[in-house]
């Protein structure tokens, strides 16, 4: 986050004698600011603090917020809702602003407030968002919002922690160290066996010796994919450029979910393949598209179909993957949030996120998806053709 100069701890409760404030909130704003307890206490907080009004628009802040977004006037914020302090991706998809959209009917900050005052009493919820401030990016958050009356106003004291390190650790510790430990596991047996004395004739240890050789290239390949992610997080990653062969890399990944578990009694199948090069990082973008698979094959019933293909046009390349599903609607909702999982594994829900991330933030693609009957759920990876 940016950081701030020392004067903006009082930013937050400036007069609004100037800028286009509207007279009804500037006035609200000013009671606020000569309160004597309220002004001191946000500022008291370690978290992000704003002070709504019931219309869920922004009173006041604190300049611990301030100082983590970068923002060196307070009025600016003066009469925002949260998601467009925030640079929600969703705040402004309905003409009636932050909280009115499709996707705000998920959004654990608007249920909140709303929740609060249904009960008049304190909530807590955690809150996923989706920001863009240039760059594309996550946050998870931690959201506590109470009620609270000053003079004759009924506000809401919207507290917001940031929780991202600790939803990261989650991650590592759930699905890496899982993956890791299986895999690991796997060599350890695998070694064990070849150093068991006339355990194998020539041509069982020469395929036990490849498997092994197959298992710790995936385990690097697990390492560094963490490795990259948290970079990637953090706006440090670098892909590595060089010359795919499409449709190539495309009978590889068949090759390989064909036959993974989680294709079991599932059919994967190659549909259309164009035969191009592009200037890509191919190890990312086969992550990408392993994602998109194993999703698929995990979202399939029994018997079911998923089919990867790619065709092309003048200026683009997409991939596309499909399998029969239809998604509910709240799962379409949140699909790309960093934390949410259709799975009840807690600290999942990081395979489409970082498709997204490194797609369309790395690798300058675009990432969609439909989800309807008749046609299934298909998704779709597109690359320029030249960057």
């Amino acid at each position: 986050m940016a950081e701030m100069t020392d004067n903006t701890a009082t930013a937050s409760f400036s007069t609004l004698d100037e800028g286009p404030i509207p007279e009804e909130l500037a006035a609200a704003h000013k009671k606020i600011a000569l309160d004597t307890i309220i002004p001191v206490m946000i500022e008291a907080m370690p978290d992000y603090v704003l002070v709504l009004n019931r219309q869920r628009r922004v009173l006041a802040v604190n300049s611990r917020l301030l100082k983590a977004f970068g923002i060196a006037d307070a009025r600016i914020l003066i009469g925002l809702r949260p998601g467009e302090v925030m640079h929600c991706i969703h705040a402004d998809e309905s003409p009636d602003g932050c909280g009115s959209g499709k996707h705000c009917r998920k959004c654990a900050a608007v249920m909140a407030i709303v929740e609060t005052e249904l009960t008049h009493g304190q909530v807590t919820k955690e809150y996923r968002i989706t920001v863009d401030k240039g760059e594309w990016g996550a946050l998870d958050l931690e959201v506590l919002v109470t009620p609270l009356e000053i003079a004759d106003m009924q506000l809401n004291l919207f507290v917001m922690r940031d929780i991202s390190a600790e939803k990261r650790r989650k991650v590592l510790e759930q699905v890496f160290f899982h993956d890791v430990i299986n895999t690991a596991g796997g060599i350890h047996g695998l070694a064990e066996t070849l150093a068991e004395e006339n355990a194998l004739d020539a041509d069982e240890e020469r395929h036990y010796k490849q498997w092994m050789v197959t298992l710790s290239g995936k385990l690097v390949d697990e390492i560094l994919y963490q490795r990259n992610l948290l970079a990637a997080e953090k706006g440090e990653f670098k892909p590595n450029l060089g010359i795919v062969e499409v449709g190539e890399l495309l009978r590889e990944e068949h090759a390989l979910y064909a036959k993974h578990g989680v294709a079991a009694d599932r059919n994967l199948v190659l549909g259309p393949v164009t035969e191009c090069k592009i200037i890509s990082d191919g190890a990312i973008l086969r992550k990408i598209l392993g994602n998109l698979v194993k999703n698929a094959l995990e979202a399939t019933q029994k018997g079911g179909t998923v089919t990867l293909s790619c065709v092309e046009d003048d200026e683009w390349l997409t991939f596309h993957v499909n399998n029969p599903g239809v998604m509910p609607e709240d799962v379409q909702l949140q699909l790309f949030q960093r934390s949410f999982s259709t799975k009840a594994a807690e600290g999942r829900g990081i395979g489409t996120y970082s498709v997204k991330l490194f797609g369309e933030r790395y690798l300058k693609g675009k990432v969609a998806f439909t989800s309807q009957e008749p046609d299934g759920t298909t998704f779709t990876f597109s690359m320029p053709k030249s960057t």
